[in-house]
């Protein structure tokens, strides 16, 4: 088993053909596997994985969002209930935001929070290619970071993507970690999952005032794609640490 010191959590492709995602998997939501990472500053100290490598198909570009009249609420008085609900309106607020402009730009989908719903549908995904407990990992997400980034993507009825990821405590940048697209090849958003994630993720950001977003450790084959003009993503290599693709708000 080969280790690497210090890396993120991985950037890979999702379930759904032809959607490029991102993949974090804690040790304990896929012993066994082919190699195990670290990184620093993970949710509970876990451990990440990078699955199997696959080759990438082209992506709808991701829209601009116009500007969000939000800032990020004072925690003040009242304790983690009032933190969670605080930052449940905003990110309510700012996947409102972007869900407009992908309506204005053509793209039927609904951004929601990872709820009951979410989670029932879910589990109704054919054959996967990893077996993520989605429950289990958003319940861990719930408990130890009121102010995470957690999105279910939907087309009417269907769900299309769940993705988790969490800001800096400064004012750095918004970080992707968990993405997996339906497995199902005819769901209606194929190939444009990346594109409804990281329209919700830059929304969100905003809202918090971060400075770029993160897409953190990607797979060699995917950093042409959030390369690409449309994308408009570049690669850093940090000293002791995983590379991972940025961009600027």
């Amino acid at each position: 088993m080969r280790r690497r010191s210090r890396p993120a959590c991985p950037v890979d492709r999702a379930a759904g053909k032809g959607c490029v995602d991102s993949r974090v998997l804690h040790a304990s939501y896929l012993p066994g596997r082919r190699e195990i990472l670290s990184w620093p500053g993970a949710p509970r100290q876990d451990q990440a994985h990078r699955d199997d490598r696959r080759r990438t198909e082209p992506h709808a570009p991701v829209p601009s969002p116009g500007p969000i009249p939000l800032t990020r609420p004072p925690l003040g008085r009242g304790g983690r209930s009032s933190a969670e609900t605080r930052y449940r309106e905003l990110r309510h607020l700012a996947f409102q935001a972007a869900q407009d402009d992908l309506v204005a730009a053509g793209v039927n989908a609904e951004l929601r929070a990872i709820d009951a719903t979410a989670l029932a549908a879910f589990g109704t995904w054919p054959a996967r290619r990893v077996a993520w407990p989605w429950p289990e990992m958003a319940a861990d997400w719930r408990r130890g970071h009121p102010d995470r980034f957690e999105l279910a993507v939907w087309s009417g009825d269907a769900l299309c993507a769940l993705a988790l990821g969490r800001p800096s405590s400064g004012a750095s940048h918004m970080a992707l970690y968990f993405m997996e697209g339906s497995p199902d090849p005819g769901h209606p958003l194929r190939r444009k999952v990346a594109t409804m994630v990281i329209t919700a993720l830059r929304a969100y950001a905003i809202a918090l005032g971060k400075g770029e977003l993160r897409l953190v450790d990607p797979l060699p084959e995917v950093v042409p794609f959030y390369g690409s003009p449309a994308m408009g993503f570049e690669l850093v290599r940090p000293r002791m640490e995983a590379p991972y693709c940025r961009r600027s708000i």
